[in-house]
């Protein structure tokens, strides 16, 4: 009798492990691929987008702009080629050189790139003390993990009435949230470029919320002005 419950049992217990092992659902976190995946829990339903279909992001240029004696605005122009894909807290490294090509300074930080084609990535107030920067270089530290961005969870967001003052010293925009919930945590960008396409100037902005189907003025100042700018550049960069 007890041989019987006991083989009972054992039965039981293998055939929970066989429907376990042979019905689970595929997973996007199980280290293996299965489902409709292109690779091990990436493609297919999952967000993560597989690394060998994955474009790597493009410095298309790298700058420094001196604001004040000592004190730069660092930029760089990123292309994001991975359409509907952004990737998150990706760490980078812009380097200041002066014209001996000597190291000046590393400035490392970290940025967010959205599912945009254009991502510009803004340090402001980097102290040099009383070097010179003469170029810079810009470089991402590590391989960027790109996810799949559902384009129905971005707001839509626009800029119109932009305005840029003669002596380049005050930018204007209105920034509109097109869409029926409030938008948060946006930074917008703006670049000033001369006649030539080379970028003279850059700063960005933060706003917190943009309540739905309204706009928010967005400003950028450069006190002492740029002159001979003859386009500005406003990119959005919604959070995701």
């Amino acid at each position: 009798m007890y041989y019987l419950v006991g083989l009972v049992v054992l039965l039981v217990l293998a055939y929970a492990a066989w429907a376990s092992f042979f019905n689970t659902s595929p997973s996007c976190f199980d280290n293996k691929q299965d489902g409709t995946e292109l690779g091990v829990d990436c493609g297919g339903s999952c967000s993560l987008v597989c690394p060998d279909t994955a474009r790597q992001p493009v410095v298309s240029w790298a700058r420094s702009f001196l604001v004040a004696p000592g004190s730069y605005t660092l930029a760089a122009y990123v292309q994001n080629n991975n359409i509907g894909a952004g990737a998150k807290a990706v760490p980078y490294s812009f380097q200041l050189f002066d014209a001996d090509n000597s190291l000046i300074k590393e400035v490392d930080g970290t940025a967010d790139l959205p599912p945009v084609s254009v991502v510009p990535i803004i340090v402001p107030n980097v102290s040099v003390q009383n070097r010179v920067v003469a170029h810079v270089e810009f470089a991402f530290s590590s391989v960027p993990s790109w996810h799949t961005v559902a384009g129905s969870s971005l707001p839509s967001l626009s800029i119109s009435e932009q305005n840029l003052s003669a002596d380049g010293s005050r930018l204007s925009a209105i920034l509109t949230n097109q869409t029926l919930i409030d938008a948060q945590n946006i930074t917008v960008a703006a670049v000033l470029f001369d006649a030539d396409g080379v970028a003279r100037a850059a700063s960005k902005s933060y706003v917190a919320d943009v309540a739905a189907q309204s706009g928010e003025q967005v400003v950028f100042t450069w006190p002492s002005g740029v002159p001979n700018i003859v386009r500005a550049e406003i990119t959005v960069l919604p959070s995701f």
